[in-house]
């Protein structure tokens, strides 16, 4: 591995090159995805984007209300069935406090879209995702030339990728973390925008 960066830095030394190409990543914590995500939900009024699964039922137990969107029919209460890809606004009731979209922005033909629908809500958006180079998704490609990856995703997010994509659609970071593993290589990335 040092061969093949050493190589890289020598072909690629120029200032315009580093520029363009090379980005340090801050520093962040490493949280377990779902403790925080419910830490952020205690006692509020959410909009849970992708309500399907577990994370979905601890959101309800801990927030105040909890409204859900997702493509897939669901018996949850206060819940919306939208395709995110397509629809032309989404469900804003007028009381939510916080939004979280987790483990979706991975799924969508066209993300930079749903960011753009995501501005009616006036209060914090929580996206989650997997790293893309997390040691969870190299493991496997290194040792046996597999790649284990959702087969619904259609994209990869690293720091810098997400960070560009959701400021072009006029968000800025409040704060952000790894989510489960070690920070550069951990499983996810956790933004909470505004």
């Amino acid at each position: 591995m040092t061969a093949i960066y050493d190589l890289m830095t020598q072909q690629h030394h120029t200032a315009a090159y580093k520029a363009k190409m090379l980005h340090a990543v801050p520093d962040a914590p490493v949280m377990d995805r779902a403790e925080y995500v419910l830490q952020l939900c205690a006692d509020k009024i959410v909009m849970d984007i992708g309500c399907t699964g577990e994370l979905h039922h601890g959101i309800v137990q801990v927030a105040k209300k909890c409204y859900g969107i997702d493509i897939v029919e669901c018996d949850a209460e206060n819940f919306y069935r939208v395709d995110v890809d397509h629809a032309k606004s989404l469900p804003t009731p007028e009381d939510v406090q916080l939004v979280i979209a987790g483990e979706v922005i991975e799924h969508l033909s066209n993300p930079g879209h749903f960011l753009d629908l995501l501005h009616a809500y006036d209060c914090d958006v929580v996206i989650t995702t997997p790293n893309a180079f997390s040691d969870v998704g190299r493991y496997l490609l290194l040792k046996d030339r597999i790649e284990n990856v959702n087969v619904e995703h259609v994209a990869w997010y690293s720091w810098h990728t997400l960070k560009v994509l959701v400021e072009r659609h006029g968000f800025s970071i409040v704060e952000w973390r790894w989510y489960n593993g070690k920070p550069l290589t951990a499983e996810g990335l956790i933004f909470r925008i505004r």
